[in-house]
């Protein structure tokens, strides 16, 4: 109905932290706010992709409430459900999956020893 909704929150959060983190003179803040910058992409993009098959399903509508499951207290409950269960469970996937591939490239960058250029310069 709209699991999509809580990578997305996630996403806004990580969004909003990177700027701040990104704002600071420390190498390692900075470090962090590219990996929230990176996870941020990652969670946007599924969340996009998601809504656009719900909008094809047509869980999604252009008119008030904009969510089919919120015409009725009973579908309002499904979809609450919905978002606690497998909205969390996308959103902790996701950034699980991210923090392994992250640990792994900083692995494989020092056992190289060449170092790879991440755009931000760090």
């Amino acid at each position: 109905m709209c699991c999509f909704f809580v990578p997305a929150a996630e996403a806004a959060l990580l969004i909003v932290s990177s700027f701040a983190l990104g704002k600071s003179g420390e190498v390692s803040a900075r470090k962090v706010a590219f990996h929230c910058r990176r996870l941020s992409f990652l969670l946007f993009g599924g969340s996009l992709l998601l809504a656009i098959e719900h909008l094809w399903h047509g869980e999604l509508i252009f008119s008030p409430p904009f969510i089919t499951a919120m015409k009725s207290p009973e579908d309002t409950a499904v979809m609450l459900h919905e978002l606690a269960t497998v909205g969390v469970a996308m959103a902790v996937l996701v950034t699980v999956a991210y923090a392994v591939f992250a640990v792994a490239e900083k692995r494989i960058i020092s056992c190289v020893g060449a170092p790879v250029s991440s755009g931000d310069g760090i």
